[in-house]
């Protein structure tokens, strides 16, 4: 029976299991030792692609770290925006100059998601700027900024996404397809020693990790 293929969905660490497995298993058969070298070759291209993930990965939760970092001082801001109007209106929180930026309450603001609370006091500091008071004037320029900054977050966070995805379709996908095809190509040369050597039918099946067994060991970890 042809060797399972194994899917793009594979862990690396599972992948390179698999490729350690059969390149041992080789080299133990005198029959078979001659077929090892492309699962070490195998590996060592596992190690360069599991790197350039583990790489991606980092960059993708730094970026995280910069939006989530960045939403917390936006919603701060917005705290804060919200106290200088109220100083102003005598916590009159139904004056229309406080209405007119918080038609639902800060907190209701605070609550939203990075992109759409930055949507939602997109056009803020402009007003506040022309406000008359200078607590709140300042406070427009300081909210220009962490708007700035926050749909900076945001596209540093897409381009990290942009480039794990590509990481994973140009080098993961193209790995796992390769393995693929070196297990079905070894496992066609051990077949056509079955009758030469007078082995086994069931011989070139015990070169790679059958899947109930690569399961449960899979679950024991």
């Amino acid at each position: 029976m042809a060797p399972r293929t194994l899917d793009y969905d594979m862990g690396m660490e599972s992948l390179r299991t698999e490729l350690v497995y059969s390149e041992a298993r080789l080299l133990k058969d005198k029959n078979a030792s001659d077929l090892a070298p492309v699962f070490k070759t195998l590996q060592d291209r596992q190690a360069k692609v599991a790197e350039g993930q583990r790489a991606a990965w980092r960059e993708e939760t730094i970026a995280e770290a910069g939006v989530d970092y960045a939403d917390d001082t936006l919603d701060d801001r917005t705290i804060e925006v919200s106290e200088a109007l109220l100083t102003v209106v005598k916590r009159n929180r139904e004056s229309p100059r406080y209405t007119r930026y918080f038609k639902t309450p800060p907190n209701a603001v605070v609550r939203l998601g990075l992109e759409s609370q930055l949507e939602a006091v997109a056009v803020w500091p402009d007003s506040l700027k022309g406000e008359a008071e200078d607590p709140v004037k300042e406070q427009g320029g300081l909210l220009e900024k962490d708007i700035t900054d926050g749909r900076a977050a945001i596209e540093e966070r897409n381009k990290a996404m942009a480039k794990r995805a590509d990481h994973r379709v140009r080098e993961i996908v193209r790995l796992v397809d390769d393995v693929n095809a070196a297990r079905l190509s070894v496992y066609g040369q051990l077949v056509t020693r079955v009758d030469e050597r007078k082995l086994p039918r069931t011989w070139p099946d015990r070169f790679f990790r059958q899947e109930q067994r690569a399961r449960r060991k899979t679950l024991e970890v």
